[in-house]
């Protein structure tokens, strides 16, 4: 194998661990905010709103967070990121490239 299959590889193994350890709880967090929310409106309990508005505020961070750990370069380790036409990183970017073909930073193809 080379060193570019070996990343690929790799990148695809991240992948499957950020959908199981990053996705999951997202969704639960989610979930359990809006179940927290429909107790809350019928009562006008601001309680359960708050606590609700908090538990999908964390739900999204934790994803972000998770993506930001999982969807990272195998070989360079800088989390691949959207890139300009010329195919350089984006200086100011605002997501993560879920489904790079290759690393923008150091060439190493991860698809």
């Amino acid at each position: 194998m080379t060193e570019n299959s070996n990343s690929a590889v790799e990148f695809r193994r991240r992948k499957r661990t950020f959908a199981v350890r990053g996705i999951l709880p997202v969704l639960l967090l989610i979930l359990a905010g809006c179940v927290m929310m429909s107790w809350a409106l019928p009562n006008d309990n601001s309680a359960f709103m708050l606590l609700a508005n908090a538990l999908i505020f964390v739900g999204g961070m934790w994803y972000v967070i998770s993506a930001k750990r999982y969807y990272r370069c195998p070989v360079c380790e800088k989390v691949v990121v959207n890139t300009k036409e010329d195919g350089t990183p984006s200086e100011i970017s605002f997501g993560i490239d879920y489904s790079p073909s290759v690393c923008p930073y150091c060439a190493a193809v991860l698809k």
